[in-house]
């Protein structure tokens, strides 16, 4: 997996998965359900990260003060903050391994941290919006298709079709309650309470 920095508060991540069985699941599995899952690893971290971040700005100092790398795993992360060293002088902000900068208007420092899925990912990602979008127009439309179905059922008089009638509008609130559920997991939050 490598994570590409896009901004501040912002990376694209790339990940790459191998296997040599059932290739064809893979295939035919929707993207979003993909990221769902990758979102829910990748954001177990999300909160200490944020909190680290903020801390480094608190502080202003260095990295290579307030930073301890591991050698067996630290090392593109080291090289890349020299690499800013060098190079980020021209960035509105960056924050190398020895120098750093930051943004004077302080317009990007005072926007708060998101730590949701909704504004981190499923905003940015068509896949997700998409996916999000379809969700909340199927628990909507279930919705009404309960609400007219029970509506149908206080007026008919013939008790087949009541009964038709209610267990219809019975599985569209089902249906309602799974998109809902879906929905929520598109918007999931990541501060603790």
């Amino acid at each position: 997996m490598y994570s590409i920095p896009l901004g501040k508060g912002r990376c694209r991540l790339l990940a790459r998965g191998y296997r040599n069985f059932m290739t064809w699941g893979v295939k035919l599995r929707p993207r979003w359900l993909d990221h769902l899952n990758t979102n829910k690893i990748l954001e177990q971290d999300l909160p200490l990260i944020a909190g680290q971040q903020a801390e480094i700005e608190r502080l202003g100092r260095s990295l290579k003060e307030l930073y301890l790398p591991l050698k067996t795993s630290d090392t593109l992360v080291i090289e890349y903050r020299k690499w800013l060293d060098k190079f980020g002088s021209s960035l509105p902000f960056y924050h190398g391994y020895s120098t750093f900068k930051n943004v004077e208007n302080g317009e990007l420092d005072s926007k708060p941290i998101l730590l949701d899925r909704f504004s981190r990912h499923t905003l940015i990602c068509s896949s997700c919006n998409r996916a999000y979008q379809v969700t909340n127009r199927v628990k909507q439309s279930c919705i009404g298709v309960a609400i007219a179905l029970a509506a149908v059922a206080i007026l008919a008089d013939d008790s087949r079709i009541k009964i038709a009638a209610i267990s219809v509008a019975i599985a569209a609130i089902i249906i309602s309650v799974m998109a809902d559920t879906l929905k929520t997991r598109f918007e999931h939050s990541y501060t603790r309470h």
